[in-house]
């Protein structure tokens, strides 16, 4: 029928509404947010009754089917949210899940939501059947740019005047949680701060939120940013990332990056090197700028380092777990001398 970003639905929902919608996406905030609009919308064109119900493993079925046909005590137009908590459903309730359709009538407004990414649930065949009746709301996190468009938007909403230099303070504060950036914002606002609120004053008021993945860790490394890459790092760490989940991803990219400098020092073809690989194209031109950092003895010395790191970890002759990972995405970002090697500490 339609699909429409979270971003879109403050709009929409001022119009007339569909009788479904199918909303997925694993980023909290922007999933909580597009609810609360669809709730607000539906209960001002009428729809006054609201009905949650969960469905997790112990789920009676049932109870949808009724209430999908009962006629309301309270009201006669009525929102029904159904959650799905579970990754993969019964055999029943994909085929509860496929009868839908024939069950939604004009007093009903049908939200079903879940964490479980859009990309995957939409293959489903009960998803695809619904599609037609639906507004579908897929919910991706934000990238970098993104992200700071959806700061520059909240703090112009919350009449905040933040400089450019404060909004990336709060984006590295505050970044892959957007939850704890609005809460910061919503802070600030109400705090008597000086305006237009710059990096030095907003620095005294912000604690660390920010979220990250062993991904997007990969991603500064890629890219040579030093001082991001340690600051994910330390968030992962302070997130009790296992270490030796970080190294196999580490090792994983710099197998890669070998692979990819001696195609490209013997004339091979990278783009199939590429394919072969499952890089992406739009994530390949950072793997070109990492490659014009090494050379190939150097990315065999890193090889060395992270299995000599993997080898004292589980033997437990690591004095600070923190400090050797450290060590090891510096290495990678910037070929230094090798005045500290754990290979060497591993062969003492």
């Amino acid at each position: 029928m339609q699909k429409l970003y979270a971003n879109q639905l403050p709009q929409h929902v001022q119009g007339p509404l569909a009788g479904c919608y199918l909303l997925f996406g694993e980023e909290p905030l922007q999933k909580l947010e597009a609810i609360d609009a669809i709730r607000a919308g539906a209960k001002a064109q009428g729809f006054a009754e609201r009905i949650s119900l969960t469905a997790d493993a112990q789920f009676d079925w049932q109870q949808l089917a009724s209430e999908l046909s009962a006629m309301s005590l309270f009201a006669e137009r009525r929102l029904i949210e159904l959650e799905l908590v579970q990754q993969k459903l019964s055999s029943e309730a994909n085929e509860q899940l496929k009868a839908l359709p024939q069950q939604l009538h004009c007093d009903i407004i049908l939200l079903i939501h879940g964490e479980r990414s859009f990309s995957d649930v939409s293959k489903l065949a009960w998803f695809k059947q619904l599609a037609a009746q639906a507004v579908q709301v897929p919910i991706y996190p934000l990238d970098e740019r993104q992200s700071q468009q959806w700061l520059r938007e909240r703090a112009r909403t919350l009449q905040l005047p933040l400089t450019g230099d404060a909004l990336s303070l709060l984006q590295q504060h505050c970044a892959g949680n957007l939850l704890a950036a609005r809460q910061e914002l919503e802070k600030l606002a109400l705090s008597q701060l000086p305006a237009p609120l710059d990096a030095t004053a907003l620095s005294q008021f912000l604690a660390d939120h920010s979220s990250f993945t062993v991904f997007q860790l990969v991603d500064a490394i890629l890219q040579g940013q030093l001082d991001e890459a340690l600051h994910r790092l330390q968030r992962l760490c302070q997130q009790d990332t296992e270490p030796v989940i970080i190294v196999w991803q580490l090792h994983k990219e710099v197998t890669q990056l070998r692979q990819l400098l001696h195609t490209q020092q013997h004339g091979g073809n990278l783009s199939e090197q590429f394919k072969q690989l499952a890089i992406w194209p739009k994530r390949q031109s950072l793997y070109l700028q990492a490659l014009t950092r090494f050379s190939l003895p150097y990315l065999d010395y890193l090889l060395q380092e992270l299995a000599a790191f993997d080898r004292l970890y589980k033997a437990g002759q690591l004095p600070d777990t923190d400090v050797a990972l450290a060590h090891l995405v510096s290495f990678m970002i910037k070929p230094v001398a090798k005045t500290f090697s754990l290979h060497h500490v591993c062969d003492d």
